[in-house]
């Protein structure tokens, strides 16, 4: 069971990801943006992927779990422009359908 804090947490995290996420679709952000939004959502989604292995929701935090491999800083997988915008659309729409647990 996670606390009414992580819960929040969990929402906040969802909401900027999801943010940055649809901004980024815009294709006139420096390459530093970029750097930054990988680290964000790869943050975001470990966060998540641990909060819904602490709910056993085996199936989002699979999700998640995929989400930061996609978005890994270290090790990053490179796509053209179009295709980053397909995922990043995708990943918004999951962050923003992903369970919030308790509302509080």
């Amino acid at each position: 069971m996670i606390t009414a804090e992580q819960s929040k947490y969990r929402i906040l995290f969802s909401k900027i990801a999801t943010i940055l996420l649809l901004v980024a679709v815009i294709p006139i952000w420096p390459y530093f943006f970029y750097q930054f939004l990988k680290l964000a959502v790869f943050g975001a989604a470990v966060y998540l992927a641990y909060l819904y292995h602490k709910e056993k929701n085996t199936k989002w935090m699979v999700l998640m779990i995929v989400v930061a491999i996609v978005f890994n800083p270290i090790n990053a997988l490179y796509f053209g422009h179009f295709l980053w915008s397909i995922v990043d659309l995708v990943v918004a729409l999951l962050f923003f359908k992903s369970p919030k647990g308790h509302q509080v």
